[in-house]
């Protein structure tokens, strides 16, 4: 893991990839974690969102949250919002709402 992506990443994000690259089972990490497998899973999907690389921040970036950044990031790939939601565990109208306030911010 990149030091500077690792940077960006909260505590348990840092430990599940750590153990994931040593090698355990996601029912052993989430046994080490306190966790369920499938949150394990989704912790990991949302750590290779923020290791791809989000666009360089500009002057308003600041103030977005970083789901919706991720929210905003997916979008422009053309994913639906319940393809997003599916994937960051919240309904599809939750991602059209934070969708909207991410837009809002920055217009701002």
């Amino acid at each position: 893991m990149p030091e500077m992506a690792g940077a960006r990443l909260r505590p348990i994000e840092r430990v599940v990839m750590r153990l994931h690259d040593e090698g355990c089972s996601l029912a052993d990490i989430g046994k080490k974690v306190g966790k369920k497998p499938g949150t394990v899973t989704r912790i990991m999907r949302m750590t290779e969102y923020k290791q791809d690389g989000l666009p360089d921040q500009t002057a308003t970036d600041h103030t977005l949250r970083p789901v919706e950044r991720v929210v905003l990031k997916l979008r422009d790939k053309g994913e639906t919002y319940s393809q997003i939601g599916n994937r960051l565990a919240r309904s599809g109208r939750r991602i059209q709402f934070i969708e909207g306030l991410a837009e809002f911010k920055q217009s701002g």
